[in-house]
């Protein structure tokens, strides 16, 4: 029989490594979409990022909720509560990832492409390792134990 720390390790590690491929397309998606925004349209730094990141976020969530956390999605909780919590935490996280880019932009003076796409990459690195754990813990919550046993299949 599995140590109990092992099998709740990698629980975690298979529900990590689908956030992860969800996050790494959103994470491209972002960055493509701030880019574009930014120097393409001609957006300010915190309006591209803001647009990028909530379009990403939406991705994300569909993501999430069908494939990375399927098996914690509670049906009977209800959808839109899921959707409240998602977007509140979403907002931190968009506050977080937005910190470097002002920073860079506006006391840095860094206006360029690159000061910006690594900037919005720092700030967006941060707030994913606050969205996982916020995620695992308030929006993809319920029934831990049967979640930690149903993603071992």
């Amino acid at each position: 029989m599995a140590h109990p720390l092992a099998v709740r390790l990698h629980a975690i590690a298979g529900e990590l490594g689908k956030f992860v491929v969800v996050g790494g397309f959103c994470f491209v998606l972002d960055t493509v979409l701030a880019y574009v925004f930014y120097r393409r349209v001609g957006l300010g730094p915190t309006t591209s990022k803001t647009l990028s990141t909530v379009l990403a976020t939406s991705v994300s969530y569909i993501g999430n909720r069908l494939w990375s956390f399927a098996h914690r999605v509670d049906d009977e909780r209800g959808h839109r509560q899921d959707i409240s919590v998602y977007a509140g935490i979403n907002v931190v996280g968009l506050v977080i990832t937005l910190i470097p880019v002002d920073i860079a932009h506006y006391l840095l003076d860094a206006k360029t492409a690159i000061a910006f796409t690594l900037s919005g990459i720092i700030g967006t690195a941060v707030a994913t390792v606050f969205r996982f754990w916020a995620y695992r813990r308030w929006v993809f919550a319920s029934a831990p134990d049967l979640a930690e046993k149903s993603a071992l299949v």
